[in-house]
C-alpha cells in the first residue's frame, strides 16, 4: 500500500509539473519575429503579431481590418475611400495624413511596432527615418487582384487569425467568379482606361488594378495595343481616335467635383474627341472613387460589377 502510495504522489507531482511548465514552453517556442521580403524586394524584420500598426493607405487598411487586425491599427490614412466598415472599425485610430504626404511626426508620436505603405515613393522614402526610429516599414503592393489575396493571407499571419482571412479570401474569389460569369459568350466593346489628375492624362493598361478588372471581363482595352510598357501610358488623342473606342471610362485622382469638369473641358477642347464613338453615343463614365481611385481592397468585386454593368448592361 505503502508503494502504491508513493507512486500516486510521484504522478500528481509530474502532473503538476506539466500544467505549470508546458504553456510557458509552449509561449517560449513561438517566434517573436518574422523576417520577410516586401514588394520592394527587401528583407524586412517585423514583429511576429504586431500590437501597434500604422498603415499609410486605404487599401492595406482596408485588408488589415479585413484580416482581424482593427484593435492593432492606432495610425490610419486620410481619406475618403475608406469604407464605412473600415471607419467604424478604426474609429481610435488617428489621421497620418494623405497617402502621397505622410506625417513623419505623427507616426512616430504613435510609438508604432510596425508600418506598413503601399509602392509609392513617398512611402519607401519613409525607410531611412522609420528605421533609425527602430520602426521597421513593409511596404506591400496592391497592383492586381492576385496581390489582394497574397496580402490577406500574410496580415492573417500577423493578427493570428488566418482562418479568417483566408475565408476573406475565397468569399471575394467567389464574388468575382461570379461577376465574371456575365462575360461569358459575349465580344468585349472596345474600351479606353483614362486617369486623370490635376498634372496630366494616362491610359491605363492591364498592368494596373482597373485594366486588370477589365481583363477578367474579356479585355478590350485599347491601351494595351499601344506603344510603351507598364500600367499607364501617356494619353494620346491620334491613338484614341484611330483606336475608336466605343466606351470610355474615367478615374479622377483629386477633388472629383473639380477635377471631372475640368477632365470633361480639356478633352472636349480636342477636335478628335468628339469624333469617337464613346463620346458621340454619351457612353463616357466617371467610376466611383471610392472603388477606384484606389485599390478596392475587398469590395474589388462591386468594382468588378460596376464595370460589368457598363461592359454589359444587357446581361445583368
Amino acid at each position: 500500500m505503502r508503494k502504491i502510495g508513493i507512486g500516486v504522489a510521484f504522478l500528481c507531482l509530474a502532473a503538476v509539473i506539466v500544467l505549470i511548465f508546458t504553456p510557458r514552453t509552449q509561449e517560449a517556442s513561438q517566434p517573436k519575429e518574422l523576417t520577410v521580403t516586401d514588394s520592394m524586394g527587401r528583407e524586412v524584420t517585423l514583429p511576429a503579431h504586431p500590437k501597434r500598426v500604422v498603415i499609410l493607405n486605404a487599401s492595406n487598411l482596408d485588408l488589415f481590418v479585413a484580416a482581424g487586425g482593427a484593435e492593432a491599427v492606432v495610425g490610419k490614412p486620410s481619406s475618403q475611400a475608406l469604407s464605412p466598415t473600415v471607419v467604424e472599425k478604426t474609429a481610435n485610430a488617428e489621421e497620418v495624413g494623405i497617402i502621397h504626404q505622410p506625417n513623419v511626426e505623427k507616426i512616430l508620436s504613435l510609438q508604432p511596432d510596425l508600418v506598413i505603405g503601399t509602392n509609392v515613393p513617398f512611402h519607401i522614402d519613409l525607410e531611412n527615418t522609420l528605421s533609425d526610429a527602430g520602426v521597421p516599414i513593409y511596404i506591400q503592393a496592391l497592383d492586381d487582384v492576385p496581390s489582394l489575396f497574397s496580402a490577406l493571407s500574410f496580415y492573417g499571419k500577423l493578427t493570428g487569425d488566418e482562418e479568417r482571412a483566408e475565408k476573406e479570401v475565397q468569399t471575394i474569389k467567389d464574388k468575382l467568379a461570379e461577376v465574371e460569369k456575365r462575360a461569358a459568350g459575349s465580344a468585349p466593346p472596345k474600351t479606353l482606361l483614362v486617369f486623370g489628375s490635376p498634372e496630366s492624362f494616362n491610359m491605363g493598361t492591364a498592368k494596373c488594378f482597373t485594366g486588370g478588372l477589365i481583363e477578367l471581363l474579356g479585355g478590350g482595352n485599347i491601351a494595351d495595343r499601344a506603344s510603351g510598357d507598364g500600367a499607364y501610358l501617356p494619353l494620346s488623342m491620334e491613338f484614341v481616335a484611330r483606336e475608336n473606342p466605343s466606351i470610355i471610362l474615367a478615374i479622377v485622382h483629386g477633388p472629383t467635383e473639380t477635377l471631372e469638369p475640368k477632365m470633361r473641358r480639356d478633352l472636349q477642347d480636342n477636335a478628335a474627341w468628339a469624333d469617337v464613338d464613346a463620346v458621340k453615343n454619351g457612353r463616357v463614365y466617371v467610376l466611383p472613387y471610392e472603388l477606384f481611385a484606389i485599390n478596392p481592397g475587398i469590395r474589388a468585386a462591386d468594382a468588378l460589377d460596376v464595370l460589368a454593368d457598363i461592359m454589359y448592361p444587357k446581361k445583368k
